[in-house]
């Protein structure tokens, strides 16, 4: 976003902790909280706590009795965020309709898409051991293979970006045998060229002509062709692995 905030009201002496490890200290900071982070925000958020908060730290009483009631109505997390939203006025109308249609989606998925969820946004925000929590987090929480797959393949991604391409070469392949997506062996393929920086520019500069070649045939429509070349090259590698272990 490109506005700037100004805390206007109290600060709070104690933070409310939010699930990343991060103190929020004013009530600015929780409504940027809440709408930078819409999809991925667990209804268990909204509780007592929260209310107390509100009341005795940023004595914004009347929020915090509004929340309470809602609480004792059941109210989802749909209603809090908007609550708070409007209550803090830094958004307009559509932004807060845009928050609050994300948290909805969210309502509609099961915990393991939801834990998913959130660890896509920490992956892509760089922050990689909570993103390695969440995703270990999905693959207890659902047994669907296609699902797994994808949550593997990030999994492996999240290595890959930190330069562990080893462990990184790892997820990728148990992606590809759990999910059967060509995008995980793809990624296999490149990892183990980059592993350990111990693949010369030679084998780089190889690989890379190979993956291109692949893309074409890939492009041509001839799927059999193309999933037969990527097991022979699984092959060898899997082969030139061991051998460098």
């Amino acid at each position: 976003m490109s506005k700037v905030w100004i805390c206007q009201g109290p600060l709070a002496k104690q933070p409310l902790r939010v699930k990343s490890g991060a103190g929020l200290y004013s009530f600015e900071e929780l409504c940027f909280y809440l709408y930078q982070n819409a999809e991925t925000i667990e209804e268990s958020f909204y509780n007592e706590m929260l209310c107390q908060w509100l009341k005795y730290e940023l004595r914004k009483q009347h929020l915090a009795k509004c929340l309470k009631e809602g609480l004792e109505d059941e109210k989802n997390g749909c209603w809090f965020m908007e609550q708070i939203l409007r209550e803090g006025g830094f958004h307009d109308v559509q932004e807060i309709e845009l928050a609050v249609q994300l948290a909805k989606n969210m309502e509609n998925k099961n915990p393991a898409q939801r834990a998913k969820l959130r660890g896509d946004r920490f992956l892509q925000s760089g922050k990689y051991r909570d993103a390695l929590w969440e995703y270990h987090n999905a693959l207890e929480k659902e047994k669907d293979l296609v699902f797994q797959g994808r949550v593997l393949h990030n999994l492996g991604t999240v290595y890959a970006r930190q330069f562990l391409f080893t462990s990184a070469a790892e997820y990728y392949k148990l992606a590809y045998e759990t999910g059967q997506q060509t995008e995980s062996s793809e990624a296999y393929l490149l990892a183990l060229s980059c592993r350990d920086n111990q693949v010369s520019l030679q084998r780089d500069a190889d690989v890379t002509e190979v993956l291109s070649s692949l893309k074409e045939i890939k492009r041509s429509g001839n799927r059999a062709g193309y999933e037969e070349k990527i097991e022979q090259i699984l092959s060898r590698l899997r082969i030139e692995y061991r051998k460098s272990e």
